[in-house]
C-alpha cells in the first residue's frame, strides 16, 4: 500500500462515519476460508464509527431459490417443515459464528427478532405455509442496540405475533431492512460465481434493468437482485453493492476507493462533471503532468491553466477529481482539449463521458463542430466516431501554432449539425 492509498481512503472516513449500512452475508461465505478476513473488515468499518446492521442465511438456501424473476416466491416448491427445521438448525449454526467471530475481535453483538413476518399464502394453488415475507420491521428496537454500540444480526428466519417461523428470501430481506431502517447502503456478500458473468462495475438503475433484460446468462437468483436493488432506491439508500464474499479485502476496497472491487447500482449517473475552479487547478495539472511525460501534451504551468480555467471541466467522483477536459471555442468551432483521465481510473468509460459534456458545452456556445489534437489517441476518438482529416479545417491561428509546434498532431472533427 502507498502513502497515496491512504490519502483516498481517508478522504471517504467522513463521508461514511455515522451512516447506517446493511451488510448480507451468504451463509457459503460465513463458512468459507475468507470470512475471518471479513471479520477484520468489519472492525474495521465498526473503528471508524460506520454502523451496521447484519442480514445472513444458511449455507444451504441458496439452493432453494429458483424461477421466474417477475414471480412474487422464487422458490420451485413451497419449504416443508422439514426443510423449515433444517434451516432453523443451519441459520442458527451461521449466527453462532457470526456471534463467536466478532466477539473474538471485540464487538458487541446481538440476535434480534426485529423482522415480523407473514406467510406468503397461497401461489398457483400451492399453499406456501412455511414461506414467508417481510410484514414490519421493528426500526425502533434496531435503533436501540446501534444506540448502545450493538451490532444487530438479523438471520433469514422471520416470526408473525404468534411466533410461528418462516423462511424467508433473504436477498429480499436485505433491500426491506435497508429501506425500513433508512440505510444509505446495502452491502451483498456472495458466492463469486454468482456474479462471475456480468462485465462491467458501475450500473444505473435503467442500465441495471436493461442488463437483465437483455443477459441470458445470468443465474435467477442474480436477475431478482439486480430487480430488487434498482426498485430499493429512495431518499437513503444510496448504492448497492455485490461482492465476491471469498475475496480478501472485498469491502474495504469497494467502499474506500472511487472503483471499487465489486459490482455497484447508483441512483444517479455516478461521479458528476462540473467547471472547473481555482481549487480544481493543481488537480487538474496533476492529472495532465503524466500526458505531458509520456509526451501527448506540451509541458503546461499553473499559471497556463489558470489563465483559461473557465474552459476547464472536471468530473469528480465522491469528491475526487479523476479526470479533466477543455473546450475552447472560437466563432462557429470548439476545440477539445486536455482530455485526461487519472490512468487509475482508465478504462471504465470516463473518457467518453468527458467527451459527450464537451460536445454538449460546443453545441450550447453554437458551434458546429468541434476538432481535437492528437498525437496518441487516433483509436480513441476513431471508435467514438470522429474523422480524422487535414489541418485545413481548423482556425488560421491554431493551424499555425500546429504547424510551429512542429509536433505532427493529428486532426480529429466532429460535426454537431
Amino acid at each position: 500500500m502507498e502513502f497515496g492509498d491512504l490519502r483516498g481512503i481517508l478522504h471517504y472516513v467522513p463521508q461514511f462515519r455515522n451512516k447506517l449500512f446493511v451488510i448480507k452475508i451468504d451463509g457459503c461465505v460465513v463458512h468459507s476460508d475468507n470470512f475471518s478476513n471479513v471479520v477484520l473488515d468489519l472492525a474495521v468499518l465498526h473503528s471508524l464509527k460506520i454502523n451496521f446492521i447484519i442480514v445472513h442465511d444458511s449455507q444451504i438456501q441458496k439452493d432453494h431459490y429458483d424461477g421466474h424473476v417477475e414471480s412474487d416466491l422464487h422458490r420451485v416448491s413451497p419449504t416443508s417443515e422439514k426443510k423449515l427445521e433444517l434451516e432453523l438448525n443451519e441459520n442458527s449454526k451461521v449466527t453462532n459464528i457470526l456471534m463467536r467471530e466478532l466477539t473474538a475481535v471485540g464487538l458487541k453483538v446481538a440476535t434480534s427478532n426485529a423482522i415480523i413476518a407473514r406467510s406468503v399464502g397461497v401461489i398457483g394453488g400451492v399453499d406456501f405455509l412455511y414461506d414467508g415475507k417481510v410484514e414490519k420491521v421493528d426500526d425502533a428496537s434496531l435503533h436501540a442496540l446501534l444506540e448502545k454500540n450493538i451490532i444487530p444480526i438479523i438471520p433469514s428466519i422471520g416470526f408473525d405475533t404468534k411466533g410461528r417461523n418462516y423462511l424467508l428470501d433473504s436477498d429480499s430481506l436485505a433491500f426491506s431492512l435497508g429501506l425500513s431502517i433508512e440505510s444509505s447502503k446495502v452491502m451483498m456478500l456472495v458466492d463469486p460465481n454468482l456474479i462471475n458473468s456480468i462485465k462491467g462495475h458501475q450500473y444505473s438503475v435503467s442500465e441495471t434493468v436493461d442488463l437483465v433484460k437483455d443477459a441470458k446468462n445470468l443465474a435467477p437468483r442474480l436477475s431478482r437482485m439486480l430487480l430488487t436493488a434498482a426498485k430499493s432506491f429512495d431518499e437513503t439508500i444510496e448504492r448497492v453493492h455485490i461482492l465476491n464474499g471469498f475475496s480478501d479485502y472485498a469491502i474495504l476496497a469497494e467502499l474506500f476507493s472511487n472503483e471499487g472491487v465489486g459490482i455497484m447500482i447508483h441512483r444517479d449517473p455516478y461521479g458528476e462533471i462540473r467547471s472547473a475552479n481555482e481549487g480544481d487547478m493543481s488537480e487538474v495539472l496533476s492529472i495532465i503532468q503524466s500526458a505531458i511525460l509520456d509526451d501527448e501534451l506540451i509541458p503546461r504551468e499553473l499559471s497556463d491553466i489558470s489563465a483559461k480555467i473557465k474552459d476547464f471541466y472536471v468530473l469528480e467522483i465522491d469528491g475526487n477529481v479523476v479526470g479533466t477536459v477543455a473546450i475552447h471555442s472560437s466563432s462557429n468551432i470548439s476545440e477539445l482539449a486536455c482530455l485526461f483521465v487519472k490512468k487509475s481510473h482508465e478504462g471504465v468509460g470516463y473518457g467518453k463521458r468527458l467527451v459527450g459534456h464537451a460536445v454538449d458545452i460546443a453545441k450550447q456556445k453554437g458551434s458546429s463542430k468541434i476538432y481535437a489534437l492528437s498525437t496518441q489517441a487516433s483509436g480513441f476518438f476513431e471508435k467514438l466516431g470522429w474523422e480524422e482529416c487535414e489541418n485545413d479545417g481548423l482556425p488560421e491561428l491554431r493551424k499555425k501554432e500546429l504547424i510551429k509546434s512542429g509536433r505532427n498532431s493529428k486532426v480529429f472533427m466532429c460535426s454537431l449539425n
